[in-house]
């Protein structure tokens, strides 16, 4: 048995970073671009490759602070397919469950990065966006937690794996993606309520909740819905976590930003690691920070993780209060 099974994408993603990339508010767009000159050739200071997708980022987390981990995710036979699979064989995360699909390319991402860390992020997703049920492993699903991340809208998939997962006492973490959110309150609930914890960041949130922002009105609007645990993540701001007794507030390290891709499946799995470790929220939140800190330091999603557990007085470093 796992203590965690990773369910979702597998991508090759590569970060191009250049001083030429410019941030520019748009008045008519109402919202901040990334712009460059139409027509130019830009020159990229940097250029960086690297694994990411919500599956392997997050079972990379598990792998570094000694939990059995796998990960059930869809490759192509392509190079970016090998290179996935590499990759994971060399953290020792079995690459059994990762399929591959015999037509279409593995999922892939372009990162434009500002020279102050700021992205946007061009997204093929592949054959990550046709993972289906012939791809999980039923007889074999087997694990003390399963952490689920976007299946592209896939409810009736959803709804399979939530479930099963129920009838075996396998407890789940979600953290879904925006084609997910995109079906509406009534949907999510009816499909994935049973989740032991959500992950959302707060723009997601707001979505959900129908365009609320205020922290306390989103607890209000969320928890009838989603009443065992939801934590709301805002970057630079920290990370909110509730459930039926408690309401914490962990405030985010001020540290260097280098690329933000990643942080959010970083304090996910971070999280959950606290939770299997010393099943406290306030530890959890200490520990999902501390890791999610790690990789916006670094190029790539999986660079700057954690490699063990923090000691206690590490942990002291992340500020959480109750509310």
């Amino acid at each position: 048995m796992y203590d965690v099974i990773t369910i979702g994408a597998a991508t090759q993603d590569v970060f191009l970073q250049s001083k030429g990339f410019h941030l520019l508010h748009s008045p008519r767009l109402k919202r901040t671009c990334e712009c460059f000159p139409l027509g130019e050739k830009i020159n990229v200071e940097r250029i960086d490759f690297a694994t990411g997708g919500g599956a392997t980022n997050a079972a990379a987390t598990f792998c570094n602070l000694g939990f059995k981990t796998t990960a059930v995710a869809k490759v192509g036979y392509d190079s970016s397919g090998d290179a996935v699979r590499e990759d994971l064989r060399a953290r020792r995360i079995p690459v059994s469950w990762v399929a591959r699909a015999k037509k279409g390319t593995t999922g892939y991402s372009a990162i434009l990065l500002t020279a102050h860390g700021d992205r946007t992020a061009l997204i093929h997703r592949g054959v990550s966006a046709q993972i289906g049920a012939g791809d999980i492993p039923w007889k074999n699903l087997s694990a003390r937690w399963i952490f689920v991340t976007s299946l592209a809208g896939n409810m009736k998939l959803l709804k399979r794996l939530f479930t099963a997962a129920c009838a075996r006492g396998i407890r789940i973490a979600f953290n879904p993606g925006m084609q997910e959110l995109r079906r509406g309150l009534a949907d999510m609930r009816a499909h994935c309520g049973a989740a032991h914890v959500l992950f959302l960041n707060r723009q997601e949130a707001s979505v959900l909740a129908g365009g609320v922002r205020d922290i306390r009105r989103l607890r209000r609007a969320l928890h009838p819905h989603f009443q065992n645990a939801v934590v709301v993540t805002d970057g630079k701001k920290g990370a909110w976590y509730w459930d039926e007794a408690r309401f914490l507030f962990a405030r985010a390290l001020r540290v260097n930003v280098v690329n933000s891709t990643g942080a959010g499946d970083a304090f996910g799995s971070g999280f959950i690691s606290g939770i299997l470790r010393w099943r406290d929220p306030v530890r959890a939140l200490q520990l999902a920070t501390l890791n999610a800190a790690g990789t916006i330091q670094r190029m790539g999603a999986k660079r700057g993780l954690l490699t063990r557990m923090p000691s206690r007085k590490e942990l002291q470093h992340v500020n959480v209060t109750r509310l």
